[in-house]
Parts: C-alpha cells; structure tokens; sequence
C-alpha cells in the first residue's frame, strides 16, 4: 500500500508523518530546517526524508506562508527566508511524479482537526489559532476555503479596531494585534500596576501569555482587566466571523486555547453580544481544538481530499 505523508513546516524543523487510512499518524520524523542553507538545499533534504519513510503515494505541506494566487508558490515564507518558492517544482526533481499538494500551515491544521479531532463529523468548521500571531482556517461543505485567488483565508489579520494597535503586517487595529499571545506579553510588559509587576518578577521576571491566566487564578485584579480586554477582542473577531460564515462549529488552536474555563466561559457569553441574529440563530459551539501539533501533520496528508 501507498503511504500518505505530511509535512508540517515550521521555521526550526520539518515534522513529517506517515497518516494511516484511519486519519492517524504511524511514523514520524522530525528534520531541522537549518539557516544559512539554500531553499533548494533544505527541500533536497525533506524529499530524503520523505522518501525515507517507505513507499510513498501523496505528499501534503503544511507551509507558513500565503500562496500566491492560482498556484502553489510560497510569497514569502519568513521564519524560513523562503520568497516566491515553488515547493512542487522543487520537490519533483527528488519525488519524481509522486504527488504534492500545498497549502497554508494553518489551514492543514484546519483539515486535521476536521478529519480526525474536534472538527471530525462536521462540514463547516472554523478554526483559530492563539499562539505568536492568530491563524485560522475555513472548511465549508467539505472543501478548504481558500478565497477567489487562493490567498484566503486570514482571520488574523481582519481590523477589529480603526487606527488600533499596529500590527506586524504593517496595518493597525488586527484581531492578532489583539488576540495573539504576543498581544497578552505586550499588555503584560507594558503594566506598570504594582501588584502584576511583582507577580512578573515573582516568576521569573519574564512575561507569558499563560502567567496571566496564572495571575487571574491568584485574584489579581489587573492580570483579570488585561484578560477581560483580551477576550473581549477575540469575541469581536468570533463574532464577526460566525456572522459571515456560519460554521457549525468553532475550533480554538495554540496555547492560549489550553486556558480552559477562564477563557472559553467568558468567550461564550460574549457571543450575545457579536455575532448577528444570536437570539434567533444562536451560535456555534466553542471549544478546543485537540490534536496539538499532530494536527499539521494529519491535514497536510489529507489536503488532496479538501482542495478544489
């Protein structure tokens, strides 16, 4: 039997999965992606180790990059140095006709959780991802939403605040300038209430997004206005999201997504307050996505099942 591999790319390693016919990862492998080697370098190197896992039928890549419109070259993948890239032209000079299918990191993560995590069993699922930045995926009857040119989907990088806080991308007022783990340090750096700042250097002295949560668990009263402010702004983003798409179910992924009651309680009353038509339609559920970094792995694998 033909093996189903994925690739998840990161910008320090490579994690590569052989996924069985029922959705679940049988061999893994990790590959450093080394700096200060060339792009064409660093593919020789992952088709080596693709290759080593056995009989290779399909290869999926999970890559953090936008793809530009109507084809699978990478535009710029940063943490990699990676720009205007075609990783299947590349990988064909080692694979040969084995083939490949591309897509955005965060929307194979999307495609795992719908085929074997919490997304399994529905055919709208929206995913985001809570980690450095905010990423996300959309899967609408069955099908990744990857938008008219192939660029969407990015829910990150949505405004939810005129001339708000700047973003990395250049703008200002982004949900992920809002709702990213980044966004919970800065607001942590930046306190200069007594009470947080020693709870900071009680600890280490280095802010991190799950320290806030910590904070709030212990009653402090300033880590609970940063946590209110947070969660407010991803309830905007949800919000306006559900309002437009209208998935049957709502995926949290990243770290921040571990929190628990103190995120997901005040989340889901939040709704009310966002999402159009919620005394009538209701919202989608709202829960955790559960396969980690698994997920990457699993929906690179199966991309070729979602893609149009």
């Amino acid at each position: 039997m033909k093996l189903r591999v994925g690739v998840d790319l990161g910008g320090m390693s490579a994690k590569l999965g052989v996924v069985n016919e029922n959705n679940e990862i049988v061999a893994h492998k990790v590959i450093p992606t080394e700096h200060g080697i060339t792009f064409e370098e660093t593919i020789a190197k992952l088709a080596e180790g693709i290759l080593s896992l056995g009989d290779v039928g399909i290869v999926g890549f999970g890559v953090p990059s936008s793809l530009m419109p109507g084809s699978d070259i990478v535009i710029y993948a940063n943490n990699l140095g990676w720009k205007n890239k075609d990783i299947k032209a590349e990988l064909a000079k080692h694979l040969g006709d084995i083939p490949v299918y591309v897509a955005n990191d965060a929307d194979s993560a999307t495609v795992g959780e719908y085929f074997q995590g919490a997304g399994r069993g529905y055919q709208s699922v929206l995913m985001l991802t809570l980690g450095t930045g905010v990423g996300g995926g959309f899967i609408y009857n069955g099908h990744l939403y990857r938008g008219g040119n192939g660029c969407g989907f990015e829910p990150g990088h949505m405004t939810i605040q005129v001339d708000g806080v700047p973003c990395t991308c250049g703008k200002k007022g982004c949900l992920e300038s809002y709702a990213s783990a980044s966004a919970i340090i800065r607001e942590l750096s930046n306190s200069e209430v007594p009470s947080l700042k020693a709870f900071i250097a009680e600890n280490g002295g280095k802010p991190t997004a799950r320290m806030l949560f910590d904070a709030v668990r212990q009653g402090n009263t300033a880590a609970q206005d940063i946590l209110d402010n947070y969660v407010k702004a991803l309830a905007v983003g949800i919000g306006s999201l559900v309002t437009i798409l209208r998935p049957q179910i709502v995926l949290l992924g990243g770290g921040v997504s571990a929190a628990g009651d103190l995120l997901y309680r005040p989340l889901r009353a939040m709704m009310k307050d966002t999402v159009f038509g919620y005394d009538v339609i209701g919202c989608p559920e709202i829960v955790p996505a559960t396969l980690g970094n698994d997920a990457g792995i699993i929906g690179a694998a199966m991309l070729d099942h979602v893609l149009l």
